[in-house]
């Protein structure tokens, strides 16, 4: 199988594999227990919060909370805000926000919150003036992804954090970086000096799945939203997994030492796109005329159907989808697309291509055969 869904999920390293394993068969023990922090793994522990601390620009590793995984990070971040501050009962978040953001804010807003889901350009693009004109003294939180995980658009939350700051500095600004950590970089004292939560995964940047984490870079800004035992500063109480964490950080050192592998792999994903354009000439690319991920192709074929694309795709070895993997099966058209204006029947039209470092020049052409042969046999028809 050719695997080119790696905006769903990816394989873990052989390294990563290898880090862990010592921690699933031999240092097992609790962290908590006397064993564990004889055995030292609390300083295991902390020395891969560290780590990834340093990677990303926190000032410090009590600033990461693990989690098990974005999705309770986005709902730490949001929920964990509102607790924390229930003064103020106002939500700005986009229409095109992953299920973990959207739902949380809906789920709020039948609470009494009020909630503003700003529109994007064409391009998928969230613009600062649209977010301005939505502060209010009442807002408690902006919440914007910072990578589209269908389309790869990249939101200017730098830029957008700023000017809420400038605006209004208690509001809360968070973003999910779920498909862009490990892929472009991240200085949380630079570019994103004013972002207050970030949440992000490590199945996305071939570390395991069922863990992740929650930039916080002021502990009082929210509370917990589980209640236990008390561990990483009671955000999130509940025994810390090593092996999961050792995983995931090193992972995002790999990835991190492979910056440079991205720009063959856009180099590949633009070749993937022109040949495509060529072969359909009624086809487009969501999103090229901004910037995006560098793995992440989003296109749409009139005239024929996606998920018969996918379908064909996989059947003959090639692994695509047609959009988030968390709406497989929905049978309803992507809301980020309609978002973005495309009609329900374009929208069906459109598949994605999410590539990793992994990816090589004989899978592209692979694919490229594959995709080649379903068009031209539709053109025929």
């Amino acid at each position: 199988m050719i695997y080119l869904d790696n905006n769903a999920t990816t394989r873990v390293l052989d390294e990563v594999a290898d880090a862990m394993r010592p921690y699933l068969t031999e240092h097992f023990a609790n962290p908590a227990s006397a064993i564990g922090a004889f055995a030292g793994l609390p300083r295991a522990v902390a020395s891969a919060k560290t780590t990834m601390a340093r990677i990303l620009g926190a000032d410090n590793a009590d600033q990461l909370v693990v989690t098990s995984g974005a999705t309770e990070s986005n709902n730490l971040a949001i929920q964990g805000a509102a607790r924390a501050n229930p003064r103020r009962r106002h939500l700005i978040t986009s229409a095109v926000e992953h299920p973990s953001v959207l739902e949380v804010v809906s789920f709020l807003e039948s609470t009494g919150y009020r909630v503003t889901r700003l529109p994007v350009t064409a391009d998928g693009v969230v613009r600062p003036v649209d977010v301005q004109a939505a502060l209010s003294p009442d807002t408690l939180l902006v919440s914007l992804m910072l990578a589209n995980n269908e389309t790869g658009v990249i939101q200017p939350v730098g830029k957008i954090a700023r000017l809420v700051k400038d605006r209004h500095p208690a509001i809360l600004v968070h973003t999910d970086a779920t498909q862009a950590v490990g892929k472009i970089s991240i200085n949380l004292r630079d570019e994103f000096a004013s972002v207050d939560l970030l949440s992000f995964s490590a199945h996305k940047f071939h570390g395991p799945k069922g863990v992740g984490a929650l930039f916080v870079r002021d502990a009082i800004s929210i509370a917990p939203i589980l209640h236990g035992g008390g561990q990483q500063l009671g955000l999130r109480p509940g025994t810390e997994n090593p092996a999961a964490l050792i995983g995931m950080t090193t992972a995002l050192a790999a990835l991190t030492a492979q910056t440079g592998r991205y720009g063959a792999i856009e180099g590949l994903r633009n070749e993937i796109q022109r040949r495509i354009l060529t072969l359909h000439p009624g086809a487009f690319a969501l999103g090229a005329a901004v910037t995006r991920l560098p793995n992440t192709l989003s296109i749409c074929l009139p005239g024929m159907e996606g998920g018969d694309l996918v379908d064909r795709s996989a059947a003959a070895g090639i692994a695509i989808s047609t959009g988030s993997a968390c709406a497989h099966g929905a049978n309803k058209p992507s809301h980020v697309m309609l978002a973005m204006g495309l009609s329900h029947a374009h929208a069906d039209c459109c598949i994605r291509v999410s590539l990793s470092v992994e990816t090589t020049p004989r899978d592209a052409e692979a694919f490229l055969n594959v995709i080649g042969t379903l068009i031209i046999s539709n053109v025929a028809v």
